[in-house]
């Protein structure tokens, strides 16, 4: 039996530990599941079944996370990058853990997240990981491009304005210490990862010289990548509105939706490694940069924002904890440092898009495309910010 196998076994021992002698009484097989678009772990199922003549109880399928930087990513990346990667994977898997032990499941409005059996964290090779509920036969992911549709990004909203809704209310805040920058030893968005970023959103002027190259746009704005000025604006928004945990990696394929639901239901947010606290605007920011086309956001951001607003003081009866006004200013504040985020994203996916990691070849150049455009209108935003900043 090698490292993996004795990981995965003993995860899905602890799982169920009212079980004794679980291996001798239950037959579990273990499939490995190819996700292209997993950057921070292996994913597994594990099939269980119970032996003839035992009356325990379990789950048909549970689904194992293993933390590991994907090939995704290291084909990707330098060896000092990867180097950097890898050093903060503990520091990952550590903060997605917390999560699931400071936040029953099910007890967060509009922000369902699977059901977790068991949780360890990374200390050595062949430790670490999460078995979770399957849900892979209730749920789907969306594709990037086109992205999210209306009713999509309305569930979202109501999922942000439930999650702070409850965050705001709740009397224990000693979730705060796990979360913050600086707790465990390390940071989510360090200087390193701003470095990073800014050099991977760097190869966007390569890409498109039209549209970014020939001016050095991405050079230009730099300065939203910058670790002084991003910190400076992230303490202005939590001494507004405080203890305000960011997901911080809204993506589409962080995001499982019910099937056959006539009204676009969330079945689960997850993967919860770069959680902080933050501005209650980043995972507003992060969903209609990435999820949205250029001309989409553009047109609705501002009706986004109200319906969460709008939301967000329903779940208050109607005595708003903070105002529109306070929303739209957390915003434009927040914007430049969590967009730098997406650009980073959209660089790597186009690269995934046109090696054919992701998406089907016959649409490979159009999907480019798309999200070129995408990262046009978020390095437009950032160029009419800068006045605010520099």
């Amino acid at each position: 039996m090698n490292l993996r196998q004795a990981q995965l076994r003993r995860l899905v021992e602890n799982s169920f530990p009212e079980i004794q002698n679980f291996h001798e009484k239950v037959t579990v097989r273990y499939e490995k599941l190819e996700n292209a678009k997993s950057f921070w772990s292996e994913i597994y199922l594990a099939h269980l079944k119970v032996n003839d003549g035992g009356e325990e109880s379990v789950p048909e399928t549970v689904f194992i996370k293993v933390p590991r930087i994907s090939e995704n990513v290291l084909r990707c990346e330098d060896e000092e990058a990867v180097d950097e990667l890898q050093n903060v994977l503990v520091y990952y898997s550590k903060k997605e853990n917390l999560f699931y032990k400071h936040f029953q499941y099910g007890t967060i409005p509009n922000f369902p997240f699977p059901k977790v059996y068991f949780t360890e964290d990374v200390k050595e090779e062949g430790t670490g990981g999460i078995v979770a509920e399957n849900l892979s036969d209730k749920v789907y992911a969306v594709e990037h491009i086109p992205g999210l549709n209306h009713e999509q990004v309305l569930r979202l909203m109501e999922a942000l304005a439930g999650f702070h809704s409850h965050l705001i209310q709740r009397k224990d805040k000693s979730y705060v210490e796990s979360f913050v920058e600086g707790a465990h030893g390390r940071e989510t968005y360090a200087p390193g990862m701003q470095k990073m970023m800014f050099e991977e959103a760097l190869t966007l002027e390569n890409v498109s010289p039209g549209i970014f190259g020939d001016k050095k746009r991405i050079q230009g704005i730099k300065w939203a990548f910058d670790y002084e000025k991003k910190n400076k604006a992230t303490k202005q928004a939590i001494s507004e509105i405080p203890g305000i945990i960011c997901h911080a990696d809204l993506n589409v394929t962080n995001m499982l939706w019910k099937k056959d639901s006539a009204t676009h239901e969330i079945g689960a947010i997850i993967d919860y490694q770069m959680l902080f606290i933050g501005s209650i605007a980043f995972d507003i920011i992060r969903v209609l940069t990435l999820g949205l086309s250029r001309e989409v956001r553009k047109e609705k951001t501002k009706s986004y924002l109200e319906y969460y607003h709008k939301t967000l003081s329903e779940l208050f009866h109607g005595s708003d904890p903070f105002s529109l006004d306070q929303l739209n200013s957390q915003y434009y504040l927040i914007y430049p440092f969590a967009s730098n985020f997406t650009l980073f994203g959209i660089a790597m996916y186009i690269k995934m898009y046109s090696d054919g990691t992701l998406g089907s070849p016959e649409f490979k150049e159009a999907n480019c495309v798309e999200l070129v455009d995408r990262a046009n209108g978020i390095v437009k935003d950032i160029e009419a910010l800068e006045k605010n900043f520099i």
